[in-house]
């Protein structure tokens, strides 16, 4: 089983109107814009821009902003960090999981440095961990859970991808695995219709029901 982690397992109060603020308060120095980009996230935001200066053959300029914008939001997340909160029956779930031997991967597109700040306070039960400073894709990219289940030894249809955005879902379904979708993120419901999920729960604990 795959899981994401903020929103899934933890609850990490991520400010991202504040992230996003920061890495876009960046782009005038680089004469770049976020007119029309407003549809991407914040890290293809700022792929879109090192792409850009790139191909503009401003390489060096391309490495100071991706230094730059990096740092921003990796600030931001290690702020969220210091207040993480471990959701209700998560370390449970995983811990149950083991007992059965179910391998069990984290998939995340929060940098290596917060997740380590997090899991030194919230142990969890794990086999393969992938933050984004880990692989060369993030999800909703389907490589960042290809590369997962290759670390555990495990097929596409025989894996269960769990998260709280529908991007998660995206992913779970663009590798052919099943999916489940929870409700403890940002996203209702409505959001996640579109994209039909094996299964809708409230909380990642109800899992257990399942299994």
């Amino acid at each position: 089983m795959l899981f994401d982690l903020d929103g899934t397992l933890i609850h990490l109060n991520v400010d991202f109107a504040q992230m996003r603020a920061d890495v876009e308060a960046l782009l005038p120095r680089y004469r770049l814009s976020a007119e029309g980009k407003k549809s991407l996230y914040t890290l293809e935001l700022i792929d879109d821009c090192i792409q850009t200066l790139t191909h503009n053959g401003q390489e060096k300029s391309a490495a100071i902003f991706q230094r730059e914008a990096e740092a921003a939001i990796v600030a931001v997340e290690m702020e969220a960090a210091n207040t993480a909160e471990l959701h209700p029956g998560a370390s449970e779930l995983l811990e149950q999981l083991r007992h059965q031997g179910i391998k069990i991967g984290i998939v995340t597109r929060n940098c290596r440095a917060a997740i380590e700040r997090i899991l030194e306070k919230y142990p969890l039960t794990y086999d393969a961990l992938l933050t984004r400073d880990d692989v060369e894709e993030v999800k909703p990219d389907p490589e960042h859970l290809l590369t997962a289940l290759q670390l555990l030894d495990v097929a596409p249809r025989h894996a269960l991808m769990v998260g709280d955005h529908p991007m998660d879902v995206q992913a779970g379904r663009a590798v052919g695995a099943r999916t489940v979708a929870v409700l403890t993120g940002y996203s209702p419901t409505e959001s996640f219709l579109p994209e039909q999920p094996d299964l809708i729960l409230e909380q990642v604990w109800r899992l257990i029901a399942y299994l």
